[in-house]
């Protein structure tokens, strides 16, 4: 989901920004890198939709999508570890982690169910993560939340109903809806495994071996014919009342809402730090819900906005409520208690972002080494 997609890594870059960024660096042009971000990756699902109108599956797309930027990024992701490339082979578990669920899986459903129902509606349920992060947070430490966390959940599950406005005349198909959530889950994961890294783990590499690893991922589920991947290479695709070649929207689905997002959120997360570009990053919702209007005519009724706004508030509280859970109940020398501390400066990555993960958080400890807790306070590294 945009910063947030391009910074589910950038936990590393949070010290320069509040060590040194804030004194060198503008606050204004990394609001402006955040926003470009957003609205970068805003226009990723809505430039997918129509090649899957064209012929293409949504394994075809997201095959495409990862090879492509991943292959593009790859020379700056070797730079970024010139010093010590084992970083790559010491962290295995989150990489392949990473690659799996943060990539393959998330932007799979996720595209998957923007081939049945609006990207707007794709990205309000995908925009629900922090919500289930906090929820699982309370259902396995059985510490309640903060009464603003709760209050933003409540909000959150009833702008929903909103949006899916289950008493209209619209009704969305459940394949799609049920894809939706899935992903949700995907972005869920997404950000536990972002938060599980290093910091000595340069985040441009993260993102290039996940998305490497995703489209091999898709390739090896093509091979074996569990995951159908078309392309339609000879297709003209419908955009803005024309018909183009499928490389243009394709173009604009990588070099745009890739690439270039992930690269812009990246700076900005080294000038704002990690609260003030979560928030920031918020913007991709609005530049989403507008793209799609104007490339798809997807336009929400009246209903449909409230909820979105309601969602917007309920994921805002969640954020900005203290963290009550990242305490555990019981602890004991040398015994690890599995904690789920909640992100509430997380944004969901929907598109293929990357969300902005402050909080390290200790899952799956078979496959993702357990770290070191810390509080979701920018000013920890003053």
């Amino acid at each position: 989901m945009s910063v947030a997609r391009s910074t589910a890594a950038t936990a590393s870059l949070d010290h320069v920004a509040t060590a040194s960024g804030r004194a060198s660096n503008p606050q204004a042009l990394g609001l402006v890198l955040a926003v470009l971000s957003a609205i970068a990756f805003a226009g990723s699902g809505p430039f997918a939709k129509p090649l899957m109108e064209a012929g293409w599956s949504a394994g075809g797309v997201v095959f495409a999508r990862a090879l492509a930027a991943g292959v593009l990024l790859l020379p700056f992701a070797a730079w970024a570890v010139r010093r010590d490339p084992a970083v790559i082979v010491r962290n295995w578990k989150i990489v392949l982690g990473y690659g799996l669920i943060a990539i393959a899986a998330s932007q799979f459903f996720y595209y998957g169910a923007i081939e049945h129902i609006p990207v707007s509606i794709a990205m309000l349920i995908m925009y629900l993560a922090p919500v289930l992060l906090l929820l699982a947070s309370w259902a396995l430490t059985r510490r309640r939340p903060a009464a603003l966390a709760l209050v933003g959940a409540a909000v959150c599950v009833g702008g929903l109903l909103l949006v899916l406005d289950l008493s209209g005349e619209v009704r969305f198909d459940g394949l799609g809806l049920a894809f939706a959530a899935i992903a949700a889950c995907g972005t869920a994961g997404y950000y536990l495994i972002g938060a599980a890294a290093p910091r000595d783990f340069p985040p441009i590499t993260l993102v290039c071996s996940g998305l490497l690893i995703g489209a091999l991922t898709y390739g090896l589920l093509a091979l074996v014919g569990v995951l159908p991947v078309t392309m339609v290479l000879t297709s003209e695709v419908a955009l803005f009342g024309t018909t183009v070649a499928w490389w243009l929207p394709l173009g604009v689905v990588v070099l745009a809402g890739t690439v270039t997002a992930y690269a812009l959120g990246l700076l900005a997360a080294t000038r704002l730090g990690s609260r003030l570009a979560s928030f920031a990053g918020l913007m991709e919702l609005p530049a989403t819900f507008t793209v799609a209007a104007l490339l798809l005519g997807e336009i929400p009724t009246w209903v449909q906005f409230a909820g979105t706004l309601l969602i917007l508030a309920g994921v805002v509280c969640v954020r900005l409520a203290p963290d009550r859970t990242a305490a555990p109940l019981a602890e004991e020398p040398g015994t690890v208690t599995g904690s789920i501390p909640v992100v509430t400066n997380a944004i969901p990555v929907v598109t293929g972002a990357i969300p902005l993960v402050t909080s390290a958080i200790p899952i799956m400890t078979s496959a993702v080494p357990v770290v070191e807790h810390y509080e979701l306070d920018d000013e920890r590294f003053d």
